[in-house]
């Protein structure tokens, strides 16, 4: 527990930078939603998004009818949130990625491996400081998008529906953050230096989104949506449809897999002492 709280300290600072930029985003987004029911931005929407072809409105996860709409409050959120969760996604790859390597790059293993704890409790301390981080950074991310949301909702939407969509998105959208956090840590058994934890979660998160655009571009290529975590978070699929079983099966089971991995490889592993 010492080194949960150790590790928990030492990711503190950035969690307030993310949980700030988070919040501020999040309700400048929201601001902007009353703008939309303006006479002007319906006679817009209507005569140009219609226009567009249906692949490229789905590309890019745009609505303008039903519970997705630009027109409703939770298919305005749903809609700037998807990058929110991708930077999201980002974050929890980094946690991952870093945790693990960081003690080995600042020269601070020896100290911790001198200490009376294990390799698999160094592990599961760094785990378990890692998910409290993240946790506590989503429960404030989802406590700013429910009070931005119903501070800037209209006449015509429900708080009840708002507070429970919004619920859903984060509920299940937390399974992917977990996966992304977990093979964040799988990875980092194999870096070299901490360094390189920032531009292997950029192309690691990137890359599924990419797998996820392609997948809506091309039918022959829409299998590759159940294995792109980001493009199953996408909060307009998951307002629609949600999580299938499959999905969350398939995302349950390499968690496990990475995380086990991630004890496996790290009891063999050369540190550098």
């Amino acid at each position: 527990m010492i080194t949960a709280k150790i590790e928990s300290k030492s990711l503190v600072k950035g969690l307030i930078i993310w949980t700030i930029l988070f919040a501020v985003i999040i309700f400048g987004f929201s601001a902007v939603y009353p703008q939309m029911h303006s006479s002007a931005m319906e006679d817009l929407l209507g005569a140009k998004l219609n226009g567009l072809s249906p692949s490229l409105l789905k590309t890019f996860n745009i609505s303008v009818s039903g519970q997705t709409s630009f027109l409703v409050a939770t298919g305005f959120f749903g809609y700037y949130f998807q990058y929110m969760f991708l930077a999201a996604c980002i974050y929890a790859m980094m946690l991952g990625s870093q945790s693990l390597i960081k003690e080995e790059t600042d020269g601070t293993i020896e100290f911790l491996y001198a200490q009376p704890v294990t390799r698999i409790g160094i592990v599961t301390s760094k785990f378990v400081g890692n998910v409290l981080i993240l946790a506590i950074f989503w429960l404030f991310s989802f406590a700013v998008s429910v009070g931005s949301t119903l501070l800037y909702r209209q006449s015509s939407d429900s708080a009840a529906t708002i507070i429970r969509e919004i619920s859903r998105i984060y509920i299940q959208e937390s399974l992917i953050l977990l996966f992304f956090l977990t093979l964040g840590f799988f990875v980092s058994t194999f870096l070299k230096s901490s360094k390189q934890s920032t531009s292997i979660s950029l192309g690691i998160v990137f890359g599924f989104y990419l797998i996820g655009i392609f997948s809506d571009l091309n039918d022959s290529f829409s299998w590759a949506k159940n294995v792109s975590p980001t493009h199953m978070g996408i909060p307009g699929n998951l307002l629609d449809k949600g999580l299938s079983v499959g999905n969350v099966a398939s995302l349950s089971v390499l968690l496990i897999l990475f995380l086990a991995g991630t004890y496996g490889v790290y009891q063999r592993k050369d540190l550098k002492v």
